[in-house]
């Protein structure tokens, strides 16, 4: 398995660069990778013995056995940045009603009422395996602005579990024995693609947006990008922020009202070379030329926006987006100064648009201009239309050529 971990400085550790603490950690992400296989053991496990519990989790025995043993697709979901389970109490209310042990709500009696009678080693294991899963989340909601969409929970939800201590949350775990969490992708078109094969960060990046209560389409719009008015400590922090990102330094000087001379030894001096010259991107149309490109684009400004909607300033919000997407694409994510392009012209310009799929409904970037406008009533995500998993889809790479036929 490859190591989710790169070179840029961790988050909330107390050095020098302040955009360090909107970068999430590694022992965080070896945190959420351990949780991601610890949960799955226990879940094929658990429905090994009691198959009454799939209907909580979610999850059939038999496809998650089989992802378990696939190392080559297992690493692509759970060597991510997301957790790969969603919790099954999804309000504040509910949380609120679990660890205080009061009148439960609707969806804790259920939730109850569905829990099979548990000998006491598999109570034991319950508990075990929830208290892994706590753990795991509070260690992301308090180090990491974009914690809601890596845990798949709202950010109300998120909000509300910051502001309750963990000792109680622990407490309430020994007291009440439900499951407090299931399976984060229970498509079963995502099935199809793991056992054919067929599994990429791209087509996990689809179902991982399809499954989040946080929608694209309903989160707020960056403001205006500049005239930020940041004391100057700050405004050096975030310069240096984007300049590591490798972001053009004639665009951050821009944004930051900086001269470009100083951002360019800047750049030099973190990157031993100089910033790219030449004229910086301008093309809508490129984030749509391929399935990946409109799913690494549209997964970008989910979590954009969903920074934004923690109440998180434009550089900051962009700093985060850019260090989950970089670590969750890897090499193959787009260039810093295209993301930069994109992030900003989505508050400036209506070349582009976010609309639901009309099939399952996921939000995606589509295109809004005069040339080819893609209406929401006809628009399909790459996912739907097949263009993200089939080799032989022309829309899979850019549009060029002739698609690839097998003999």
């Amino acid at each position: 398995m490859q190591p989710i971990h790169n070179n840029i400085t961790m988050k909330r550790r107390h050095t020098k660069d302040l955009s360090d603490q909107f970068m999430i950690p590694y022992w965080v992400l070896d945190r959420i990778l351990s949780a991601n296989f610890r949960l799955t053991t226990y879940t094929v496990n658990a429905l090994a013995v009691t198959k009454g519990l799939s209907s909580i989790y979610e999850v059939e025995h038999a496809d998650i056995e089989r992802l378990r043993d696939d190392q080559k697709s297992m690493s692509v979901v759970f060597a991510t940045p997301f957790l790969a389970y969603l919790p099954t109490l999804t309000s504040p209310d509910d949380w609120r009603s679990y660890i205080e042990g009061r009148t439960p709500t609707s969806s804790v009696s259920l939730l109850s009422q569905m829990t099979p009678e548990l000998s006491l080693v598999q109570s034991m294991q319950l508990e075990q395996a929830n208290r892994a899963y706590i753990n795991a989340i509070y260690d992301v909601l308090n180090m990491s602005l974009l914690a809601a969409p890596l845990l798949g929970m709202s950010i109300e939800l998120a909000d509300y579990l910051r502001s309750i201590p963990q000792h109680q949350i622990d407490l309430a775990i020994a007291e009440r024995r439900i499951p407090l969490f299931k399976w984060r992708l229970p498509s079963r078109l995502f099935w199809f693609e793991v056992n054919a094969g067929r599994l990429t960060p791209d087509v996990v990046a689809h179902y991982i947006m399809d499954s989040a209560p946080i929608r694209a389409d309903r989160l707020p719009h960056s403001g205006a990008w500049g005239n930020f008015r940041l004391p100057r400590y700050v405004n050096q922090a975030f310069c240096e922020g984007f300049i590591r990102l490798r972001c053009r330094a004639k665009g951050v000087a821009a944004l930051f009202n900086v001269t470009v001379d100083k951002m360019r030894d800047l750049y030099v001096r973190i990157h031993g070379e100089s910033s790219p010259s030449g004229q910086p991107p301008g093309s809508p149309a490129w984030y749509l030329e391929s399935a990946s490109r409109r799913v690494q684009s549209t997964t970008l400004i989910w979590l954009f926006r969903s920074a934004l909607a923690e109440q998180a300033t434009i550089p900051e919000a962009f700093i985060s987006a850019m260090d989950i997407s970089r670590r969750f694409f890897s090499d193959n994510f787009m260039p810093s100064e295209r993301a930069f392009h994109l992030a900003r012209s989505l508050s400036t310009d209506e070349d582009l648009a976010i609309r639901a799929c009309r099939s399952c409904a996921t939000p995606y970037l589509a295109s809004n201009t005069a040339a080819k406008i893609e209406l929401s009533q006809s628009f399909q995500c790459p996912c739907c239309s097949g263009a993200l998993s089939s080799p032989n889809s022309p829309l899979r790479r850019r549009k060029r050529g002739r698609p690839r036929v097998n003999p």
